[in-house]
């Protein structure tokens, strides 16, 4: 299936001049458990973040699309500088890790009918086949098939972030990228 779907990396631009699309599957992807309750992934939320988000520096975007042009899913992400954590209360990471530029990915998306064909390892394969930081990282909810997922494809805990008072208790999640020692 992963073969007639295009993947390709856009920039934040891109990214804005198709944001209801984002915003349709993220309403669609995070209406399911774990994710269905709490502010942190309310449809506001969401826009709000994404619409500052796209104009971070580094910020990229791998879309995934049918021959129609049907988006399917999406991955996104920005650079976190050297120095830079998750926001909120979080487990301090290795100094190794704090002391470089990190691609943090913020979103990754796949609609239900599409799971399980090698999509959401392509789009995420995609994000980061061009990154210059060492280390990619996200965040993910213990409990979300997506976390053991995230295992198999050799991204480690190395703690917890607490974004928000009102939010769970997420994953901390590294992957070290080329330039990683």
């Amino acid at each position: 299936m992963a073969d007639e779907i295009e993947f390709c990396l856009q920039d934040g631009q891109a990214a804005l001049s198709v944001l209801p699309e984002l915003t349709q599957i993220y309403q669609e992807v995070y209406a399911e458990p774990p994710y269905d309750s709490g502010p942190l992934w309310e449809t506001t939320s969401f826009t709000e973040r994404t619409g500052r988000q796209v104009h971070r520096d580094g910020f990229s975007m791998s879309p995934a699309r049918l021959p129609s042009g049907e988006l399917i899913g999406y991955s996104f992400g920005l650079t976190f500088p050297e120095g830079r954590w998750w926001s909120g209360d979080a487990t301090a990471p290795p100094p190794e890790i704090l002391s470089v530029a990190k691609f943090a990915v913020i979103e990754l998306l796949v609609r239900k009918p599409f799971r399980g064909h090698g999509v959401g390892r392509r789009l995420l394969d995609e994000l980061l086949s061009e990154r210059a930081e060492s280390y990619a990282i996200l965040t993910a909810m213990p409990d979300a098939l997506a976390r053991e997922a995230y295992r198999r494809w050799g991204w480690r805990q190395i703690g917890t972030a607490h974004h928000t008072p009102d939010s769970p208790v997420l994953d901390a999640l590294v992957l070290p990228l080329r330039g990683a020692i």
